[in-house]
C-alpha cells in the first residue's frame, strides 16, 4: 500500500478571530457538532481510521466503501476551512492526519494505472472496482487540502488521479455521442456489463483537471493530454447530457444523468449533476477569462434553484452537497450580488431544515437511517456555510 501524502505542521495564526457572522458560528456549532456524532457513531476503533457506513449501534460489521469514505474526508477538510476560533476543541491537523491514514486503505498501487477501489484492499478488504467519479471525488478533496494546506504532495496524487480519468475515455468513434468518460473501468468486474457514461464521471474529472491546470500553471498543461482531456470531458457533457444543446442558449443545462452504449439517455435530474458544470464553468472562467463561461455558471445556477426550489430535500443529502459546494465557488466568481444572496439563502433554508426536521436524537442524518455517506454530507453542508465568502474560491 503506498503511503499517503503526508500533511504540513499547522499553519500559523490558526486562532485568530476576524469577526465571523452569526450564521457561521451558528453553522460552525452544528457542523461540529454533527462530525463529532460521526466520529462517536460511525469511526472504527480498531487502529484502521476507517468508518462503519452504518451507525456502530446497528452492529454494523463492514467498512465503508470509498464513496462514503470520501464524503467523511470531504467533511473534515470543509471543517479545515472555517476559522479556528469557531470550532473549539477540533484539531484539523490531527484530524486529516488520520483521514489520509484512511484513505491509503483504498490504495491499489498495482492498477494499471494506480487508483482507488471501491472498498478497502487488502489485508482488510477485499478492493473493488475503480470508478471514475469516486476517484475525482478524492482528487478534488486533495487539491482543496493543497489550496487550504500548500501541500504539494497532496496536488501530486491529484494529478496521478486525473492521469487514470484519461484512461476511462470512450475511444470508439462507432459510439452514439463518441467520447466521454465510462463510469466504471472497463474490461472486468462491473465494467463487463456497465458501458454508461455519466455527467457525474466526466464532469468532476473536468474539473479536477482545470483546478490542477490553476495550481501548476499553463506551462505544464498547454498542448498535452491533460489539459485537452479536461477540455474534452466538459464538451462531451454539453453534446451529449445538456437539456439545452438544441437550444438557443446551449451549455446552460439542466443536465441528464447519462447515457447508455446504445445511446438512450436517463434523463434523470440530479442536483449534484448540476453543480459540477457549474464549477466546471467558473474554473474555465478563471482559466481562461474567455466571456461565455461565467454566464454559463450562472444561467445553470439559475435553472438548477428554480427547478429544485421546495424539492431539495427529495434529493439525496450527498448530491446536495456536491451541489451546494459548487454554487459557493460560483459566488465567489460572480458580481451578480442578487445571485449571491440567493444561493446562500438556498443553503441556509436547506442547512436550517435539516437541522430541524432531519436529525435524530444522536444529532445524526437523516433521522430514521443516518448512513455515513448522507451524515457526513451534512457535516459539509454546515461547515461551507461557516466559511468566510472570501475563502469560497478555495473550494474544490
Amino acid at each position: 500500500m503506498a503511503p499517503e501524502p503526508p500533511v504540513p505542521s499547522p499553519a500559523s495564526g490558526e486562532t485568530a478571530n476576524s469577526g465571523a457572522t452569526s450564521l457561521q458560528r451558528e453553522n460552525a456549532k452544528r457542523a461540529l457538532t454533527a462530525y463529532d456524532a460521526m466520529q462517536a457513531h460511525f469511526y472504527v476503533n480498531d487502529g484502521t481510521s476507517l468508518y462503519y457506513e452504518a451507525p456502530r449501534g446497528e452492529g454494523a460489521k463492514a467498512y465503508a466503501a470509498l464513496w462514503p469514505f470520501t464524503r467523511a474526508l470531504a467533511a473534515t477538510l470543509d471543517l479545515e476551512g472555517v476559522e479556528r476560533a469557531l470550532l473549539p476543541g477540533f484539531n484539523s491537523y490531527r484530524a486529516m492526519v488520520d483521514r489520509l491514514a484512511g484513505l491509503g486503505h483504498y490504495w491499489d498501487a498495482h492498477g494499471n494505472p494506480a487508483a482507488y477501489d471501491s472498498d478497502v484492499t487488502p489485508p482488510h478488504g477485499h478492493g473493488g472496482d475503480k470508478y471514475y467519479d469516486d476517484n475525482a471525488w478524492v482528487g478534488l478533496a486533495l487539491v482543496q487540502h493543497d489550496r487550504l494546506r500548500s501541500v504539494a504532495s497532496s496536488r501530486k496524487r491529484a494529478a496521478e488521479l486525473f492521469a487514470f480519468a484519461l484512461t476511462g475515455w470512450d475511444s470508439n468513434p462507432r459510439h452514439p455521442s463518441p467520447g466521454g468518460l465510462f463510469w466504471v473501468k472497463q474490461g472486468a468486474g462491473r465494467g463487463l456489463t456497465d458501458h454508461t457514461r455519466h455527467t457525474i464521471s466526466n464532469a468532476p474529472n473536468a474539473e479536477l483537471g482545470f483546478h490542477l491546470h490553476e495550481l501548476t500553471g499553463s506551462s505544464a498543461f498547454d498542448g498535452d493530454a491533460q489539459h485537452t482531456g479536461a477540455r474534452n470531458m466538459y464538451d462531451w457533457v454539453n453534446e451529449a447530457l445538456d437539456e439545452s444543446r438544441a437550444t438557443a442558449q446551449p451549455a446552460t443545462g439542466l443536465y441528464f444523468d447519462n447515457m447508455q452504449l446504445d445511446g438512450n439517455i436517463d434523463k434523470t435530474v440530479w442536483t449534484y449533476n448540476q453543480g459540477v458544470m457549474i464549477g466546471a464553468n467558473v474554473l474555465q472562467h478563471r482559466l481562461t477569462g474567455e466571456a461565455q463561461y461565467l454566464p454559463r455558471a450562472e444561467a445553470i445556477a439559475h435553472k438548477t434553484m428554480t427547478h429544485f426550489a421546495g424539492k431539495y430535500s427529495a434529493q439525496p443529502e450527498q448530491f446536495n452537497a456536491i451541489l451546494f459546494r459548487n454554487l459557493l465557488l460560483l459566488h465567489h466568481a460572480t458580481a451578480d450580488t442578487a445571485l449571491r444572496q440567493s444561493i446562500i439563502d438556498v443553503v441556509s433554508a436547506y442547512a436550517d431544515q435539516a437541522w430541524r426536521t432531519r436529525r435524530d436524537s444522536n444529532n445524526l442524518f437523516p433521522k430514521g437511517g443516518p448512513r455515513l455517506l448522507k451524515h457526513a454530507a451534512m457535516v459539509q453542508v454546515f461547515a461551507l456555510l461557516a466559511w468566510a465568502p472570501a475563502q469560497y474560491h478555495k473550494l474544490a
